[in-house]
């Protein structure tokens, strides 16, 4: 993890977590979702920037970002407290996003390390996200310890019918993340 550093996002960061979310999402749902939408995601900036500059300004929720020393923020991890009442003990990660030329170097990890590690001092010892089904990035999160749950979102993204898979990180492998580093 040579020139990243983990930190806390201010709301000076919005339009480099804007840029990551676009990008990120051009680069993970390839393949997934029409082209069309994903090569118009960037005209969508403005409303990312506006979202990200109320969400790194909310202190109910918790952003970390990874920045690189020479290309700034290329990753980031947000969320908070479980938004679904079958995981009212848990935290819930609600976007999780890093550039493809940043897979495979230990920053997703740390992302989600930084991050279990804060709810764990709030009290929480398990956590959760959604996915979009066929992702990619579900090999991360299984190699991570979350393991499959039995809930399924049933969503409509650009006209296209998809499902979005819960997986669950038990407190085992939420305490295992922490010990890890």
């Amino acid at each position: 993890m040579k020139n990243i550093t983990i930190r806390a996002a201010t709301i000076e960061d919005a339009a480099e977590i804007a840029n990551v979310h676009i990008n990120s999402w051009r680069e993970a749902y390839k393949g997934l979702l029409p082209q069309d939408f994903l090569d118009k995601r960037p005209l969508y900036f403005k409303n990312r920037y506006e979202l990200w500059k109320r969400v790194t300004a909310d202190e109910n929720q918790v952003t970390f970002v990874a920045q690189s020393n020479d290309n700034g923020v290329v990753g980031f991890i947000n969320g908070t407290n479980a938004r679904d009442a079958d995981f009212k003990d848990y935290c819930e990660v609600w976007s999780f996003y890093l550039l493809q030329d940043y897979h495979k170097q230990g920053i997703g990890y740390n992302l989600l390390y930084t991050y279990f590690l804060e709810h764990k001092v709030k009290g929480y010892s398990k956590a959760y996200l959604w996915v979009l089904d066929k992702n990619p990035t579900i090999k991360f999160y299984e190699r991570t310890g979350a393991k499959l749950g039995e809930q399924v979102k049933h969503v409509d993204i650009a006209g296209i019918k998809s499902k979005e898979l819960c997986y669950v990180w038990d407190s085992h492998n939420f305490e295992k993340i922490i010990l890890a580093l």
